[in-house]
């Protein structure tokens, strides 16, 4: 029998090797060539069948499997015919791929695919992966594409690949993917640099959302002069607004809100249309924008419902709702704010300074962007 000092002692040499273990578990260590990874086989029917790589599936949880295997023999089933049958819709890979992966399921890699297969059940449906057609799969790639760069496309097709691939190949069943080769229109050609809003198309905007009850018309208030990422200022709840003396926004990491990096949390001050957005804001419920905290879509549906409000205020070659945090960075330039006060606004900061957060720095960093409110765009 195996034991995990003798698995952590097997060294990959030119040819493949095997260790038997019982019940007809063994271990399969890659030849160098192939990366020298170590798996788990089980032998049923004169075949062997993958069951998943060690460690991340443990030696005594790779024999918790094969006694379910067992069991399942016992009974008439076969065991790996059963698994295909466990395989009938693409959300059904996910804890598969999970395990076979070794991830958490409060990592940040495993939450990024459940929200990338939430994606494509939502527009084409819980389906069997080996079903979606190139057509669907194609109009899956184009509704994206209104939502996010072409880049992140790329990546996320890359990812739902990924695991439906992984998980069929681990189990041995043979089904033709459609997710190879496939054209993403004008890919790349839209990872320039945002756009900046003029002034303008801001003074435009802040009109239109100035006392808006409208929820997606409520987030741009409040991106428009604090700077916020769209995921940060959806995942606010009523304690993190403070309306007294010196208004402002905490932000803070929370169970429905990750923040990008640890300098993300921060202290922002309220004025200008921020401020007469938060004062619109119904601050008697926990959370101020609950339809945008569903687990699967958060920031990217907030993302697509403000780039749409924008497209239909401004054209549909408007700036994204990203371009509010470009354009409170010029705008805090053009009346001369220090870079170390712009980053702690944007929450670019390695380091905060001394006297930050207390109500002198707050009304500090809130003079620079109340100036900022009458910057005009240079024309050249």
């Amino acid at each position: 029998m195996l034991s995990d000092r003798t698995i952590k002692s097997i060294k990959p040499g030119d040819k493949e090797k095997f260790k038997a273990d019982y019940n007809g578990l063994y271990l399969r260590t890659a030849p160098l060539h192939q990366g020298g990874s170590k798996s788990w086989r089980f032998r049923f029917k004169k075949t062997s069948k993958r069951m998943g790589k060690y460690p991340e599936i443990t030696l005594d949880e790779a024999r918790e499997l094969v006694r379910g295997y067992k069991k399942d023999i016992a009974k008439g089933i076969d065991p790996f015919k059963k698994k295909e049958k466990e395989l009938e819709v693409a959300s059904d890979f996910l804890e598969p791929y999970r395990i076979l992966k070794g991830l958490d399921k409060e990592s940040k890699a495993y939450t990024d695919t459940v929200r990338d297969i939430g994606y494509l059940t939502e527009h084409l449906g819980d389906h069997p992966p080996h079903s979606y057609s190139k057509l669907e799969i194609n109009s899956f790639i184009r509704a994206r594409c209104q939502d996010v760069k072409t880049s992140t496309v790329r990546k996320e097709l890359n990812l739902i690949s990924a695991v439906f691939n992984l998980v069929y190949e681990e189990h041995e069943i043979d089904h033709f993917l459609r997710f190879r080769k496939l054209n993403i229109p004008n890919l790349g050609l839209d990872s320039e640099d945002r756009d900046d809003f003029t002034s303008d198309q801001l003074t435009f905007v802040r009109d239109i959302v100035a006392g808006s009850n409208n929820k997606v018309e409520q987030i741009i208030g409040l991106l428009i002069d604090t700077g916020m990422r769209s995921s940060e200022a959806v995942g606010l709840t009523s304690e993190d607004i403070k309306l007294g003396t010196i208004p402002h926004v905490i932000l803070h990491k929370n169970p429905m809100r990750r923040l990008k990096n640890r300098s993300s949390q921060r202290i922002i001050p309220l004025v200008g249309s921020s401020l007469a957005t938060a004062q619109c804001l119904d601050l008697s419920q926990e959370w101020i924008f609950p339809r945008y905290l569903k687990t699967l879509r958060g920031k990217d549906s907030a993302n697509a419902a403000v780039n749409k409000r924008l497209h239909k205020i401004l054209g549909p070659n408007s700036p994204t709702s990203h371009s509010f945090r470009h354009t409170l960075t010029t705008r805090l330039r053009s009346v001369e704010c220090p870079k170390d006060i712009r980053k702690e606004i944007g929450g670019w900061a390695n380091e905060q300074s001394e006297l930050y957060g207390t109500p002198g720095d707050i009304i500090n960093k809130a003079g620079y962007i109340e100036r900022s409110l009458d910057w005009v765009t240079e024309i050249l």
